[in-house]
């Protein structure tokens, strides 16, 4: 007993201390911004869109004209043509020369411009990729962060609940001491008050545990010095039928994140098969070259009288229809809506889970909202009963048993209340999201 009273004086002091010099105080705002900043998977989802933006930009590349400049000295030896007279001759000497080529294309099929459309789709989705992945952070840090505060606040009742069990055994022991009541009430409340020590070191635990996830979901080092602010939130219990869920699944078709990314990339599989189909039909481009050389085979001319005689160019317009391209062609077509049919099934996915996301928070939130009622007033009843008990026990009419059963009972529902108080909140802030498009974290 004494250790008991020696290791609960330790811990209030310890939070006390807590509480007087820890610097570091993180509401649900602060949290979710590191998770965002440090979670390696948003990251990714970042990445992702930069590499859809470089495809982007290379593809539209491929409209710009080419052009190339080049220069080349070499050296002949033996038997070779000379490139002036067309003749053999047979002695060592170097050539030198110069050009610049260019190229367009004019005509591929719009392959050119359904890849460019392709893409663009392709970074939008990229986009919403980011933006579902920071909801998906958001719904697991929100739930962790809740579990956190639940837990502070079973904690608080657990030591409360210990507090009260003492004061009361303190309570019964002289009135053991006096004669009043027998030892079995002694040892009665006694063993009420090892239940609840259990039951607080559990819930300190489980909030240790909970602690933890949400600093790995941080991706933070643990600290004991970092408190958790609690909400300003407000518990608001509404009615929610089966049109509210309709209503909010249309609602949240229109912009949840999943469900247009997968739109998009469906999208983009009709532009990559129109560019795909592209490559059976003609493709017409324009070319163009200027060039000049120098030989030291010429004896009779200098070197800019050479290249001002060697000048030349040539403007060609090409046209080029692929015969048999379309043996080539049927595979890469067929393999294309394939994955056309894979993202169709993909988007149909999103849309099924979202659908299931809000019907499993409305089910969750109508559950949470009844067991919020009904643990009220469970509270309500039991404090009442628990006083009036207790003012028995302090009268000597009522024995500990019923004591013990009604300290149990009031025990049990201030839990509930505060289980069922941030259930409420979860899935309450959930449906908002759902239903306005975005987060409200203060």
């Amino acid at each position: 007993m004494k250790n008991l009273i020696k290791y609960l004086l330790f811990f209030s002091f310890t939070l006390s201390l807590s509480g007087a010099f820890a610097q570091n105080r993180m509401t649900l705002k602060e949290c979710l911004d590191v998770a965002i900043k440090n979670n390696l998977t948003y990251r990714e989802s970042q990445i992702q869109a930069e590499v859809a933006n470089a495809e982007l930009v290379r593809v539209k590349s491929l409209q710009y004209p080419r052009i190339g400049f080049g220069v080349g000295q070499d050296l002949r030896i033996g038997r070779s043509i000379d490139r002036f007279t067309n003749s053999y001759i047979e002695e060592l000497y170097s050539t030198n020369g110069f050009g610049i080529d260019a190229s367009v294309t004019l005509f591929n099929g719009f392959q050119i411009k359904n890849q460019i459309q392709q893409n663009i789709l392709l970074k939008e989705a990229g986009a919403k990729g980011i933006e579902a992945s920071r909801n998906l952070i958001t719904i697991n840090l929100l739930q962790a962060y809740l579990q956190v505060l639940a837990s502070q606040e079973l904690v608080e009742v657990a030591l409360q609940q210990v507090e009260t069990s003492k004061a009361q055994l303190d309570r019964i022991n002289k009135m053991v001491s006096a004669g009043i009541v027998g030892q079995a009430e002694y040892f009665l409340v006694r063993s009420q008050l090892a239940n609840d020590e259990f039951s607080f070191v559990t819930t300190k635990n489980s909030l240790k545990t909970n602690r933890l996830l949400l600093f790995q979901l941080m991706n933070l080092t643990p600290s004991n010095n970092i408190v958790f602010e609690p909400l300003a939130d407000e518990v608001n219990i509404y009615k929610v039928d089966d049109n509210f869920v309709n209503q909010l699944y249309d609602q949240s078709l229109a912009n949840f994140p999943s469900v247009k990314r997968a739109e998009l990339q469906l999208r983009s599989f009709e532009n990559l098969l129109r560019a795909t189909r592209a490559n059976v039909m003609p493709n017409i481009s324009l070319s163009a070259s200027y060039g000049a050389f120098y030989s030291t085979s010429n004896k009779n001319e200098n070197y800019v009288q050479q290249i001002n005689g060697t000048r030349n160019g040539s403007l060609s317009l090409n046209f080029n229809i692929p015969i048999l391209g379309g043996l080539q062609n049927r595979p890469r077509i067929a393999a294309v809506k394939v994955q056309r049919q894979l993202t169709e099934n993909n988007l149909n996915l999103a849309k099924l889970q979202l659908r299931q996301a809000i019907e499993q928070s409305f089910q969750s939130f109508d559950a949470a909202s009844e067991r919020y009622k009904v643990a009220t007033d469970q509270v309500n009843i039991n404090q009442d009963n628990i006083k009036a008990v207790e003012s028995k026990i302090s009268a000597g009419t009522v024995n500990s048993v019923e004591y013990v059963l009604a300290k149990t009972n009031f025990d049990r529902a201030r839990s509930n209340l505060v289980q069922a108080k941030y259930e409420v909140l979860l899935q309450q802030k959930i449906l908002d999201f759902y239903k306005d498009g975005e987060w409200k974290i203060n």
